[in-house]
Parts: structure tokens; sequence; C-alpha cells
């Protein structure tokens, strides 16, 4: 009898888990392997990969494919490591942070902003969720791939965090001077901007760089 999805679903995140941190430490353990790619087997569409990592999780006759094996099932499984399982992403998201906390302050904004776990109750990824002035009630959250580039952590903490401010303020904030309108965070030509809908449509500024 199939496990429900949830069950299978969470089951491939603790086992992949185990892999990644194998790869990122250096230690990946051919036991965490096999495991991983007998589940595969069993659960999820066949793969030639998967069948290959399992027999070099065996054979053990070459660590470097197995490394290479490993990495390409997670990435061919859609594998997204969480912020426990990798503390870096975390930290790129606070790094955004702080360029949305120089936004603030170029356009007056005063109150504490941060980033916190909640739980919502409907992820089984857990996600951080900007707060300001206490309150993160208006926000969607922060995923951990958010995190896997410097543009899309910038753009995804300035979207929660503006939805954070307007839920407290009950204001669009930022807003183009020349437009009036509320401004979006996205990204656009390889950069993190604030963009006005008013007129064509423009960037205002880089997030993170805002005129005072």
């Amino acid at each position: 009898m199939r496990p429900p999805p949830f069950v299978l679903t969470a089951q491939f995140s603790e086992l992949a888990r185990a892999v990644y941190a194998g790869l990122r430490d250096g230690g990946l353990a051919p036991e965490a392997t096999f495991d991983l790619a007998c589940f595969l087997m069993d659960w999820a569409p066949a793969s030639p990969v998967v069948q290959e990592l399992a027999e070099q999780s065996v054979t053990g006759t070459d660590p470097a494919r197995l490394v290479g094996l490993a990495g390409q099932v997670l990435a061919e499984y859609g594998f997204q490591p969480d912020f426990d399982t990798e503390p870096r992403l975390l930290a790129a998201l606070e790094d955004a942070l702080e360029a949305v906390r120089a936004d603030m302050r170029a356009t007056g904004l005063t109150g504490p902003v941060g980033l916190s776990f909640e739980d919502d109750g409907t992820t089984y990824v857990r996600n951080v969720f900007a707060h300001f002035r206490g309150s993160y009630s208006y926000t969607s959250g922060v995923f951990p791939g958010d995190a896997r580039d410097q543009v899309n952590a910038l753009v995804a903490v300035a979207d929660d965090v503006q939805d954070a401010v307007m839920g407290v303020t009950m204001t669009a904030w930022p807003v183009c001077a020349g437009h009036g309108l509320g401004a979006h965070p996205c990204g656009r030509d390889g950069q993190a901007v604030w963009w006005c809908n008013g007129g064509s449509g423009h960037v205002i500024a880089l997030i993170g760089g805002w005129p005072g």
C-alpha cells in the first residue's frame, strides 16, 4: 500500500537532507546515498541516474562519481535545503534585510524590523517572516530557496518587509516621488530594484539604494 503523499514527502526530505549534509561537509556516506536511491526506486518515477547511484553506493569504487551522482539526483528531484540544513541561507536573507533597512532609513520610516521563524502551519518547509514593529500578520514569509542568489534574496525580503510595513501603517511603502505610486520589488536586468508602474514604468532605485 502506497503511503500518503505527506509521509513520502517527509521521508524524502529526511533522506535527502542526510545526503546534502554529506556533500556539504565532504563526508558523503554510501549508506545515505543507498537509502535515498532505494526510496526513490520504490516510490518515485524511474530514473537511470537513481539506479546508478544505488549501484555506486554498493560498489564504492569511485567516490568522486558517487558525489556527482548524489548531487545530480538531488537536483533532478528538486531537493531544496532548509534553513537548518544550510545555515548560510538565513545569513543571506539577513544581509538582504540590511539593504531594506537602508531604504527604510532613507524614506524616514522608523520602527524595528527583523526576520523570525513562526509556525504558520501550512507548509513542510519552515519559512522566516518579516516583522515590523512586532507584527508579521500580513506577511507570507520567505522560503529558504529565495536565498539561492543575492537578487532573489533582496527581492523576497523586500517584498515581505513591504507587506509587514503596509500591514501596520495601512499606507503604501515605499512610494515613487515622481508618480506617487507604491513601488514594487522585482528583479530586472540582473539587479534587485524598486519598480514604479507610473508612466511607461521605470526603476526608482536599487534595493538598498533608495535616494535619501
